[in-house]
């Protein structure tokens, strides 16, 4: 049953500010913004967070939560392998991403996250490659693919895969060529190891 409850008053504030940092930056955003483009009050905001980098950070949380859900369902279904980790890594890094990055603001707010929440990016990638190490195990024992008898094991390839990933993130500004590079990537690493039917 789809949940008709309506936000919470933090979401709403969460939703407002990255809306009002998008458009304006953080730096020149005020609380006193955050609180008009949430409809309260600033003392109202101010009982749900002390600062602005308090609701980034927040907010970020929030990003990741939401985005975890989507790398979830794209690992899900009966596509092969390689292209559910190929959509899993698309939902998880390109999309979100591209969508900070196409804003008026988005590179000052990626400085600000390595300032503010570095420290989440990394926890991202070690809980992104558990998720893929899953996926990989799961795929491995059920026969759709045969991880070299024991050399490669599921650890190791999501490891590489995030690893390879990571590489690409910080040598490219067209999101396009992320996207591209990140299935082929997976397809050199995957592919390969799916069963051939007999």
């Amino acid at each position: 049953m789809e949940n008709t409850d309506p936000p919470d008053r933090r979401s709403i504030i969460l939703d407002a500010a990255f809306k009002v940092f998008m458009n304006y930056g953080f730096k020149r955003t005020t609380m006193a913004d955050i609180a008009d483009a949430a409809g309260i009050s600033r003392p109202a905001l101010y009982l749900e967070f002390k600062n602005k980098a308090d609701i980034y950070r927040a907010g970020f949380i929030d990003m990741l939560e939401k985005t975890f859900r989507d790398v979830d369902a794209a690992l899900e279904g009966g596509a092969p392998l390689h292209e559910r980790l190929i959509a899993a890594l698309n939902a998880g890094i390109v999309v979100p991403i591209r969508n900070i990055a196409n804003t008026p603001h988005g590179a000052e707010l990626f400085e600000v996250k390595q300032e503010l929440a570095g420290d989440l990016g990394q926890d991202w990638n070690t809980a992104l490659e558990r998720t893929l190490e899953s996926a990989i195990s799961s795929a491995d024992a059920n026969g759709e693919i045969a991880l070299s008898n024991g050399k490669v094991t599921s650890t190791d390839l999501a490891r590489l895969i995030v690893s390879s990933v990571e590489g690409v993130k910080k040598r490219m500004t067209d999101w396009d060529a992320v996207e591209r590079d990140l299935a082929r990537i997976v397809n050199l690493m995957v592919r390969p190891l799916a069963r051939r039917p007999h």
